[in-house]
């Protein structure tokens, strides 16, 4: 072979292993569907067979003796698991580089910021916009959904690291408090934790007790009121019940099917009973003492916060969570970033990739 066949040859070589390598760096997303037992049979007549998204990474398909840490995902109020897999758009309809989960991980991985991870990511959007994670006599029993049913059947259709030591818990907003509050639970199947801009219930900021969205709420005769209000830009209202049924739910009270913290008395709003201490039990901060011993099994415990997020709640009732759990002393990272409620997550330098899959990373890698 002369020597221009030689550099030929050679040439070849190198764009096709850089075309392999591109390619390798591709995981795959597909979206199973899985009947939950524990979502039978509910009083807002909820759909048991669940929607499940599952990434799974480059070398998964070749390397077939390779088993993976795994991450769930939780998404946030009205949102499913599809707000995490499609690509977004900004307000002028141009797409966001790297608004998907798996192309957030494909990146991260080519970037080597961390290695490869299965992601799943469950819809839990209920018929009135979303679980909060937790067990209720109403809506169904989430939280069994996502710590057994889900992992139970992750783990027995994927090759996945089965252990708590290799499985992560993360989650947006209501997710968020989902995350923090599911591994409060069970340290034995979650072992780190992320929870982003969670949406912790507690009475701060726009969330009180004389808010102006509990008296909607209270003059509300059906979900086509609230409907009507949240589709004017006034989601409170709405959120409200959603919170109420899964915090504080009552199967024998139509049309809502919950208690809610407060009432009107006197000319002005006051807390309710039973509504109002069950909305206090549930609370993320005053969880922390009672489950203490559990959070001192985790290898991470971490959260975040934009300080100019629209839900002024978050912020503060986020702080109040950490200063709960330096109270308590448990070990945790606390994070304000200047951000709103969304805007830093997605995107080629967002948080999801910068700060979120590489912290499980370090934690979970084999």
């Amino acid at each position: 072979m002369n020597e221009l066949g030689r550099l030929f040859f050679l040439s070849s070589i190198v764009i096709l292993s850089l075309t392999l390598g591109a390619f390798a760096q591709k995981g795959t997303t597909t979206r199973i569907k899985i009947r939950a037992k524990s979502i039978e049979n509910t009083v807002t007549k909820e759909n048991p067979v669940r929607e499940v998204s599952v990434y799974l990474p480059p070398s998964y398909e070749s390397n077939k003796s390779k088993r993976y840490p795994v991450v769930y995902f939780l998404h946030g109020i009205g949102d499913t698991d599809l707000s995490y897999t499609t690509p977004h758009t900004d307000d002028d309809d141009n797409p966001i580089p790297f608004s998907s989960i798996g192309q957030t991980m494909d990146e991260g991985i080519r970037r080597g910021r961390f290695g490869e991870m299965i992601v799943v990511l469950p819809n839990q959007r209920t018929k009135w916009f979303g679980s909060f994670y937790v067990n209720s006599s109403v809506t169904g029993n989430w939280r069994d959904f996502t710590a057994k049913e889900l992992v139970e059947y992750v783990d027995k259709n994927y090759r996945t690291l089965a252990d708590a030591n290799h499985r992560g818990i993360a989650g947006h907003s209501m997710g968020g408090y989902g995350a923090l509050t599911i591994a409060m639970r069970h340290p034995e199947v979650f072992s780190t934790v992320y929870g982003l801009n969670p949406s912790i219930i507690d009475w701060a900021g726009d969330l009180m007790i004389d808010s102006p969205a509990f008296r909607k709420v209270l003059e509300a005769e059906s979900y086509e009121e609230l409907g009507k209000l949240a589709q004017a830009g006034d989601f409170y209202p709405a959120a409200t019940v959603t919170v109420a049924q899964a915090f504080s739910p009552n199967p024998k009270k139509p049309p809502f099917y919950c208690d809610f913290p407060f009432e009107m008395k006197d000319g002005r709003m006051q807390p309710s009973e039973p509504g109002f201490s069950k909305w206090e039990a549930r609370s993320a901060t005053n969880m922390v003492n009672k489950y203490r011993d559990n959070l001192n099994k985790l290898k991470g415990y971490r959260f975040d916060s934009g300080y100019r997020d629209e839900f002024l709640f978050i912020p503060l009732t986020s702080r109040e969570f950490s200063n709960e759990l330096k109270n308590n002393g448990i070990l945790h990272t606390f994070e304000e970033y200047n951000g709103d409620h969304r805007n830093r997550l997605p995107g080629k330098y967002g948080r999801m990739i910068t700060e979120v899959f590489p912290y499980f990373w370090d934690h979970l890698q084999p």
